[in-house]
This record gives structure tokens, C-alpha cells and sequence, in this order.
């Protein structure tokens, strides 16, 4: 297993090993599948696992592919289009660092588009652009990492303040104030699992 696939071995653990928590979070402002929906991104990652090639371009494809078809809610699709965003944007003549800082700032355009939503609006966005932020100032892909996994987990705290605009949180608006995004809180965890 090459270093690309055993990191994306360590996201897909992660998001298993955090199901509960996400299901958790999940009830308390939404429908509550958001723990099986990252089990079923889990194994769309190891499908495309399975189907590398070594192009970074065309596995990142394959794996927004593997998830679409394993995950087919609302989040996963958007989890999907991260990946396959991503996938247009990277190169083989770029460094590691600048190829993640691209993927990410591609990855988080395409979610916000595809899910009509802006930072702020207490959504994985708020998790994301922190996270994209600090990897933007880092010199070096390993403390880069380390930092967007901090500012990850920082803007999933931050959420619990936020008004929710979309999904089941936003039909009960005040009730979501004092609880962590769901999907803000997966995102923490993917970036934990990077570092």
C-alpha cells in the first residue's frame, strides 16, 4: 500500500471509529444517519483504494466515484464532490503541499457550490475554510496538516454558536444553538486523521 492509499486507510478508519459521535450529533439537530452515511464513505475511500492506479488525478476521480455510489445522501455527495473537484486541479509538476492546498480550495468551492452554502451558516464549510486557511500559510505539508487539523476542530467548536441554515438543523433553528455541526465535526476528524 502506497502512502496516498494508507492515509486514506487512516481517514476511513477514523470516520468508522467516530460513527457513533457523528450519529450522536447528528439526532440531536438532524435526522441522525450521519454516522451510517460515514460508514458508507469509509468504504467507498477502500473501493477506490482498491482501484488506484497511482495517478493522483485519476484516483482522486475514482475516489469521489467509490463515494457517490457507496454514500448516496446528501452529505455524501457532497463529501464526493470534494474529491472529484479536487481532482481536476492537481499535478504532477506541483509539490505535495501546493497539490493539497489546491485540492482543498477546489474541494471547498465545489461543496459550497453544489451545497448552496457560505461559511457561517454552521455547515462542514465552517470546519473547512479554517482548515484550508492553515494549510494556505504553511511552509511544509507535515505542520500544515497539523495546523488545518487544529483550525478544523476550532471551527467545529465554532458552530455550536451558529444559527444552522440548511438541513434538518435548519428547520429548528434555535434548538441547534449549543451543539457542534455534524458534518463540521467530520471534517475535524478527517483532518486529525491527516496529520
Amino acid at each position: 500500500m502506497n502512502e496516498f492509499s494508507a492515509t486514506l486507510e487512516k481517514v476511513a478508519k477514523a470516520l468508522e471509529n467516530n460513527s457513533k459521535r457523528f450519529e450522536e450529533l447528528d439526532s440531536a439537530a438532524g435526522d441522525g444517519d450521519l454516522g451510517i452515511t460515514a460508514g458508507k464513505i469509509a468504504e467507498g475511500i477502500r473501493s477506490g483504494i482498491s482501484l488506484s492506479t497511482g495517478d493522483l488525478k485519476a484516483d482522486l476521480m475514482m475516489l469521489g466515484r467509490e463515494i457517490s455510489k457507496s454514500a448516496p445522501s446528501t452529505f455524501g455527495t457532497l463529501f464526493a464532490t470534494g474529491f472529484i473537484r479536487a481532482s481536476g486541479v492537481v499535478s504532477n509538476d506541483c509539490s505535495a503541499l501546493e497539490n493539497v492546498q489546491k485540492g482543498f480550495k477546489a474541494a471547498f468551492e465545489g461543496i459550497a457550490a453544489r451545497g448552496k452554502a457560505s461559511v457561517g451558516e454552521r455547515t462542514l464549510l465552517d470546519a473547512l475554510a479554517p482548515a484550508l486557511t492553515a494549510l494556505n500559510d504553511a511552509s511544509d505539508l507535515r505542520s500544515g496538516l497539523s495546523s488545518a487539523a487544529i483550525a478544523a476542530r476550532g471551527g467545529a467548536k465554532a458552530t455550536a454558536a451558529m444559527m444552522p441554515r440548511h438541513g434538518r438543523a435548519g428547520w429548528i433553528g434555535e434548538r441547534a444553538k449549543g451543539l457542534e455541526d455534524a458534518g463540521a465535526n467530520v471534517i475535524a476528524v478527517v483532518f486529525e486523521a491527516l496529520q
